[in-house]
């Protein structure tokens, strides 16, 4: 069977289930835009979903780190003996003795599942499905029925916009009130694909549980849980209306970005923000023996010497580093660049002069799909 067309014309939901009732193997590719996401299906069930620019909290390695299942110098090690080897990071960690094959059936399956659901909020896009061999042995867990994460799918479309808009910043903590109440309601059990818990209110307790740190994010607690983002954080959005928890807000300005530049450690590190923070203060203090040099012009006005002469953008050049640095920070704030420069200063991550420095008009500025551009104003 040869399947292709767009996402417009024939949605997810009727892609798997026509592959689902046909019980058909093989791969289906979807594209939208840069986004490309592999899903292979044996006799119509999932069995793996691969991203082609999957970002790094993704990755099997860091969801076993987050959940505190390897250590990061595991996770290290573990990578290192995939490069000589050519294995599969799963089991090499497995062989390790790092973890259970138990817990690695249980991320791999939770990592395919969080990929498949958010195909259900993509509006536009192209598919193509190519029936081919495969060996479902190979994979961790056990295969998914297509009409299963049809349900599960639509149940996150019309419950995920109200998880968010009660949580809508996942660094933000909660504070522990009272406890979970014993025979607090568990999820609906006439829902086929609510959580099958021990006893009611398990999963809430087991939620309230990781809220004992104070400084756990919901980001945190939900990569802890190891039951995924939306069911996580529905739990913490119904402890928080039942009065368990009270919601705390992130931190804001120039202390946030200094506590979120100690948290971030090894994976910070190796983005380069740090580097580009760092680099950006060093250069801009770099160049204040230049403006002293500047302000002994007559009326000792710097700026109107600077917008004048060379040195502005030698001045521009710096301060264009603790922009871009400054952008960064925002992004760990709020999870994504500004769309106007002018936040920066809303955050107290900058001063309005900051803006325009050492020119009259301001570094024009424009948030894009991947990131952001920022240039010095023709001045």
């Amino acid at each position: 069977m040869a399947l292709s067309g767009t996402i417009k014309d024939f949605g997810i939901a009727d892609i798997f289930q026509l592959i689902g009732n046909q019980q058909k193997t093989g791969s289906l590719v979807l594209k939208n835009n840069e986004e490309q996401v592999d899903i292979t299906f044996f006799e119509g069930n999932v069995i793996a979903a691969s991203e082609k620019n999957r970002k790094t909290m993704r990755f099997l390695g860091e969801m076993l780190v987050n959940a505190e299942l390897v250590t990061a110098a595991q996770l290290d090690e573990a990578l290192a003996q995939q490069k000589r080897s050519l294995k599969r990071l799963g089991d090499i960690v497995v062989e390790m003795g790092a973890i259970s094959e138990q817990h690695l059936a249980q991320m791999a399956r939770l990592q395919t599942t969080e990929t498949v659901y958010r195909l259900f909020q993509w509006k536009s896009g192209t598919y193509e499905f190519s029936q081919k061999e495969v060996d479902a042995g190979k994979h961790a867990f056990d295969p998914i029925r297509a009409e299963t994460i049809l349900l599960e799918g639509f149940r996150r479309s019309d419950e995920w916009p109200a998880v968010l808009r009660a949580l809508p910043n996942l660094d933000s903590t909660v504070r522990r009130l009272k406890p979970v109440e014993p025979d607090m309601p568990a999820p609906d059990a006439s829902d086929p694909m609510a959580m099958v818990t021990s006893r009611p209110g398990a999963v809430h307790e087991t939620i309230y549980n990781l809220a004992a740190d104070p400084t756990r994010s919901l980001q945190k607690i939900a990569d802890l849980s190891r039951i995924g983002d939306f069911e996580a954080l529905k739990v913490v959005r119904d402890l928080v209306a039942n009065g368990n928890f009270q919601l705390v807000a992130p931190p804001r300005g120039g202390r946030a970005a200094i506590k979120e530049l100690a948290a971030g450690g090894k994976a910070f590190a190796r983005s380069g923000v740090f580097f580009r923070l760092v680099l950006g203060v060093a250069c801009f203090a770099g160049t204040l023996a230049a403006m002293r040099s500047l302000s002994a012009a007559p009326g000792g006005h710097v700026e109107g010497t600077l917008r004048h002469s060379a040195g502005a953008h030698l001045v521009a050049r710096a301060q264009l580093l603790r922009l871009e640095s400054a952008l960064e920070v925002y992004r760990l704030e709020h999870g994504e660049y500004p769309a106007a420069l002018h936040a920066l200063v809303e955050s107290q991550l900058l001063a309005d002069r900051d803006l325009s420095y050492p020119f009259e008009h301001a570094y024009p500025y424009r948030r894009t799909a991947t990131g952001f551009v920022l240039l010095p104003p023709l001045d």
